[in-house]
């Protein structure tokens, strides 16, 4: 009995060791806080999504668009659809996040928009300049143009140009 007593009077007496509000301990360097999208640059691929284990990340393909959704309450902040992002789309705030109530409190929904084909005004997914770098080799403007057509008015392009060099000029003018 006399060793709790010696305990708790040696609390009582001792110095505090939390912090009281409303001052704060710096977040150390290298802090990694809730996940932030920048919609400016993002493309829709989905990475983020795919990478995220813990399901905090949602994307879905919509018909003109992608819906991007973050619930900082299931995330555990390991980085990974940050070090993922191909086009640097996402980051993480230096700051922890702010404490709330209710599951869902704080969850983020963007939703980006695609670009139009040229040639027929229907929605199509960006092809950041960097993807195209890995996947050709060789990357050509004509390459460049057809990544910018929706697929229907790339496979006609495709086609077309099969027609002209399996039968000359003549197909081309018909």
């Amino acid at each position: 009995m006399l060793k709790i007593l010696k305990v708790i009077t040696g609390n009582l007496t001792s110095e505090r060791a939390t912090v009281p509000l409303p001052q704060s301990v710096p977040t150390p360097d290298l802090f990694r806080g809730p996940v932030q999208m920048n919609t400016s640059k993002c493309i829709g691929c989905g990475m983020c999504s795919y990478v995220c284990v813990s399901n905090a990340i949602v994307g879905e393909n919509q018909e003109k668009a992608y819906a991007w959704s973050y619930e900082p309450g299931r995330c555990t902040f390991c980085g990974r659809c940050f070090e993922r992002c191909p086009v640097h789309a996402i980051s993480m705030d230096a700051a922890p996040l702010e404490p709330y109530g209710h599951p869902g409190e704080r969850s983020v929904q963007h939703v980006v928009e695609f670009g139009h084909c040229p040639e027929c005004g229907e929605p199509v997914r960006a092809a950041h300049e960097e993807l195209l770098k890995r996947a050709f080799a060789d990357l050509t403007e004509e390459t460049r143009e057809l990544v910018r057509l929706c697929e229907r008015c790339r496979r006609r392009h495709l086609q077309r140009n099969m027609m002209v060099s399996a039968f000359g000029e003549r197909e081309k003018n018909r």
